[in-house]
């Protein structure tokens, strides 16, 4: 019986290759989509859980008042793992993510990205394959390194790398004691090479807040639990003065806290901070109602098609086949069709992933081999799915053809499964509208925030990558240096650069007319106002007339103006709380500049020329401006010079604008997507309504014909022929429009700066999704209005 289905639904489809290539391309294309965006959202969710030990680790941050603090002090670490008897391990380190340091090996150097200084239980905590070396005490000693594979292979080729010494900037050596392989998996930790810190102050120096705390538990308990258990023991044996309890401390306003973020949750659903998982799921439910589109397609014109093969159930039934036969055998044919389409989706989703991969640096695969059946079992519950949804409906509508009725010519079949045919329809033509309306939104917010003004001028600014020294202790020889340079207009050096990744946002407390107020502290040379063009609002920038302003002095943003609450702080006192005896003048407002991206709010800041609160901040930079005209030229310049100021590092330098345009990465990636979509399902809605408007067409040959012969013009045949989808435009338009809306609007609330959601918006994605439906739709209805009447009338 099976072999005799098989048969025929193969004649069946060879029979109608036209509808089968339509149903197989538009399924596979939808299949394609959904793969790659699994794939990815199985990438999204599966960060740090290449070790089950890793369920137990913990990021500690701390809270004061309304800032969240994620670099937490230096002994914290070692301070928990005292005290609380749960607790495995505990480190402190300082990861430099993307920032790239300068190593070498003999006479081999390069910048390397994925650096962490850490404290010598880093891998109690996180526990790596060690290669070579012994995980255990590979950081026990003072200036010990551990490489990845990759990274002993860049420094030492294939030689043996286990004893060797690597000198970080030129300047500290290390010796090699431990080999790692990077699991194949996703990780917070951008890690290739951890080196024990030279710097870190654990006893005692409570003031670095530089370091980020990780916690391994012995036992699992609640985070809630852990919570409470950790500020406990942080108040009774670090911050508790007097008699007060640990419960009346909680009840206070703006206090310290710790807590802690499941490691495995860190990726997507952190406390605090931002998270991809919403954007990642939308895009995989996106990606279902594209799958679904396509099944849409096939569903439809297999209602449609129906009537055609209305004899065949007929005699099949007279031949004594029973409901249930009917049924199996039209879903097996659209068993066949599935299989083909899911076919060609892999071979077309493995070009995908491949862009995907490269556009988004990351590495994707659906045979990766970690969880190769996990995906082939999603792949197959979703064929049977698809199977299911395209194929029941017609099996079941078909495989109620009563034979005697169709055998005599006298079935009815007017508005047979018309009104199924209309719902999938509109649901389809919403899909588009919707991915129109998304692609819209998303293009003008990237154009406005690509457009708006910054507060600064990013244009001509140089960033130079230096060490600590240079930018620190040598910056004045260095700047004078560059200044000789023809083209250089303005050098100056800041603890925190407009576009950088990763900015310490962390605030410190000021004290101003007797108040308490916490202000982002950011050290900057006296030039730094004029190499970024920002003007003050009142008062003056630093400036070198001024002795004073290489001390005591310093400049506010008008963010902080309002936070201080005064009009006029021109020639104000403002105090380091506990930090600095002096107190800082403030002898000028500058206008707001953003440092972070659209993304955020310019925050309260004072900027001044020496601040030790700002010594244990990483990142920094000197930043040149350099005159348009000879611009090539003077980056040569700085770059000869450079070598008398670093003869150990060559230059590294990036433009400062680049550097901010990076920081809409992210939001132009999902871009991409969105507009792949949109693509994906106009083509999946045109490829649907071609095929149905042919066939309904070819339907009603006859009808057209006669039309023509009693005077219809090709205009009057056409609007006949579109008039219903034209009514199923605008049905779906009006759904779209405030679904689209509606996320529209959850995902511009990410964004501190925004474009207004205006109806013009709206009334451009639909006539968009109206002028494509139509324009399908009309093609074939002209087509059919132009043929010959004669031949029209000698159809069956």
């Amino acid at each position: 019986m099976w072999l005799h289905y098989l048969k025929t639904a193969w004649r069946n489809l060879q029979k109608n290759r036209f509808y089968a290539l339509v149903n197989i391309s538009g399924l596979a294309i939808s299949f394609a989509s959904f793969i790659v965006m699994l794939v990815y959202f199985n990438y999204q969710t599966d960060y740090d859980k290449w070790n089950t030990s890793l369920k137990r680790v913990y990021k500690v941050s701390l809270e004061e008042g309304n800032n969240i603090k994620e670099t937490t002090q230096a002994p914290l670490a070692a301070f928990l793992q005292q005290h609380d008897p749960n607790i495995e391990a505990a480190s402190a380190f300082q990861p430099a993510e993307d920032y790239e340091l300068l190593i070498s090996a003999g006479d081999k150097k390069i910048y390397q990205s994925g650096s962490v200084a850490a404290d010598s239980l880093f891998f109690e905590v996180f526990p790596y394959h060690f290669a070579e070396g012994n995980a255990a005490t590979a950081l026990n000693a003072p200036n010990t390194m551990v490489l990845t594979k990759d990274v002993a292979h860049k420094l030492f080729g294939n030689a043996d790398a286990m004893g060797k010494t690597v000198k970080v900037y030129n300047h500290i050596d290390f010796t090699v004691t431990g080999i790692i392989q990077l699991p194949d998996a996703p990780a917070n930790l951008n890690l290739q090479f951890v080196y024990r810190d030279p710097f870190m102050k654990q006893d005692n120096f409570w003031q670095n807040y530089s370091y980020q705390t990780y916690i391994k538990l012995k036992h699992p308990e609640t985070q809630a639990a852990l919570d409470n258990e950790l500020n406990k023991i942080f108040y009774d044996y670090h911050l508790k003065t007097g008699n007060q309890t640990f419960e009346q401390y909680k009840n206070q306003p703006n206090q310290s806290s710790l807590f802690t973020d499941a490691l495995q949750q860190l990726h997507n659903f952190p406390k605090h901070g931002e998270s991809n998982f919403k954007i990642t799921l939308v895009l995989l439910v996106l990606a279902v109602f594209l799958l679904i589109a396509g099944a849409i397609n096939f569903s439809n014109l297999s209602i449609a098609r129906a009537f055609t093969r209305a004899k065949e159930v007929g005699v099949r039934k007279v031949f004594g086949s029973k409901r249930i036969h009917i049924v199996l055998h039209s879903l097996l044919e659209v068993g066949l069709q599935c299989f083909a389409a899911l076919m060609i989706a892999l071979l077309l989703s493995s070009v995908a992933l491949d862009y995907f991969s490269r556009a988004f640096n990351i590495s994707l695969s659906f045979l990766d081999a970690r969880h190769i059946v996990f995906i082939l079992l999603q792949i197959l519950a979703c064929l049977v799915f698809i199977v299911l949804f395209a194929g029941l409906y017609p099996a079941l509508f078909l495989s109620k053809f009563e034979a005697t009725e169709v055998l005599r010519g006298s079935i009815n079949k007017g508005r047979r499964g018309l009104f199924f045919r209309n719902v999938l329809l509109i649901v389809q033509l919403t899909l588009s509208t919707f991915f129109i309306i998304g692609s819209i939104v998303i293009v003008r917010q990237l154009h406005f925030i690509e457009t708006k003004n910054l507060g600064f001028n990013p244009s001509q600014v140089v960033r130079i990558y230096t060490t600590q020294a240079t930018r620190e202790q040598n910056f004045e020889a260095t700047r004078l240096k560059l200044l000789d340079i023809p083209g250089v207009e303005y050098v100056s050096k800041s603890t925190t650069v407009p576009g950088d990744k990763y900015i310490d946002t962390s605030t410190n407390n000021y004290k101003f007319r007797g108040q308490e107020y916490r202000l982002n502290s950011v050290r900057v040379s006296i030039d730094y106002f004029r190499t970024l063009d920002i003007p003050a609002t009142q008062g003056r920038v630093f400036d070198y007339a001024y002795s004073q302003d290489t001390d005591y002095t310093a400049i506010i943003n008008e963010t902080a103006a309002k936070e201080l609450n005064i009009d006029n702080p021109v020639g104000q006192q403002i105090r380091l709380y506990n930090f600095d005896s002096l107190p800082y003048t403030i002898v000028g407002v500058v206008k707001d500049f953003n440092v972070e991206g659209m993304q955020h709010h310019v925050k309260p800041a004072i900027y001044t020329t020496s601040n030790k609160r700002t010594d244990y901040r990483s990142g920094g930079a000197i930043l040149v401006k350099i005159n348009a005209a000879n611009a090539q030229k003077t980056i040569a310049g700085i770059t000869k010079v450079w070598k008398n100021v670093e003869p150990d590092f060559p230059v590294r330098y990036s433009f400062l604008d680049q550097d901010f345009q990076k920081l809409f990465t992210g939001d132009i990636q999902l871009a991409k997507i969105i507009l792949f979509f949109t693509i994906i399902s106009i083509i999946i809605a045109a490829i649907g309504l071609f095929a149905l408007t042919a066939f309904l067409a070819e339907r009603r040959t006859k009808e057209i014909g006669i039309r023509k012969v009693f005077g219809a013009s090709v205009k009057d045949i056409t609007l006949l022929l579109s008039m219903d989808f034209v009514k199923l435009v605008i049905i779906a338009v009006v759904i779209a429009t405030p679904l689209a809306w509606t996320v529209a609007n959850r995902w511009l609330q990410s964004f501190a700066y925004k474009i207004n959601l205006g109806w013009s918006l709206f009334l451009l994605a639909g006539i968009s999704a109206f002028i494509i439906s139509i324009a399908t739709v009309a093609f074939q209805a002209i087509k059919a209005a132009r043929a010959n009447p004669v031949k029209s009338l000698k159809t069956e």
